[in-house]
């Protein structure tokens, strides 16, 4: 009987050390490596996640968010926002959910809106995550962009922008090639 609680023990040890996660490394995503490298892909964007903030939060508890949405994260699905990359020229035009520190005005745009050369646009892969990390800022006619966007194996981002007039926001989405 001790032999079988011995052997069984054992047995399970090495199952469980043998089911344990590895760093295996993922399988390469053709499609996406071909988008990258030749700087020509297009994000749709399908969430935007703003800082959440006092005067924000009072914006949720007044009932202006929209059913099934949140005030860190609202369903922009179908609304045709996106950001494009081609070459070293990124366009974007997404909504913007926050609080703006000046600018802005009356009549004035109020998403995030640009299009045109950007400054130092980096693109790094992790291998072994086979992922890719992108970099860069922009100028518009009154504020300057900085953008991170993470974009996954899978083809799913994250984009972080940091404005220089406004606070932080994320933006969720799925890259495909360029529609034009």
């Amino acid at each position: 009987m001790k032999l079988f609680k011995l052997l069984s023990l054992s047995v399970f040890t090495l199952l469980l050390l043998g089911c344990g996660a590895t760093n295996k490394v993922k399988e390469p995503n053709a499609a996406l490596d071909d988008m990258m490298n030749q700087r020509a892909f297009r994000i749709s964007v399908v969430s935007a996640e703003p800082m959440v903030t006092q005067a924000l939060s009072q914006v949720a508890n007044s009932g202006l968010i929209p059913p099934g949405n949140s005030m860190s994260r609202i369903d922009v699905t179908g609304s045709g926002y996106f950001i494009k990359v081609h070459g070293d020229s990124v366009a974007a035009q997404l909504p913007y959910f926050g609080e703006r520190q000046m600018g802005g005005g009356y009549g004035s745009d109020t998403g995030i809106n640009f299009d045109g050369l950007t400054k130092n646009l980096e693109i790094t892969k992790d291998e072994t995550k086979q992922s890719y990390l992108i970099r860069f800022s922009i100028d518009s006619s009154s504020e300057v962009y900085f953008v991170s966007t993470t974009i996954g194996n899978n083809a799913t981002s994250t984009t972080a922008i940091t404005s220089s007039q406004r606070n932080r926001i994320r933006y969720s989405g799925k890259v495909n090639k360029p529609l034009d």
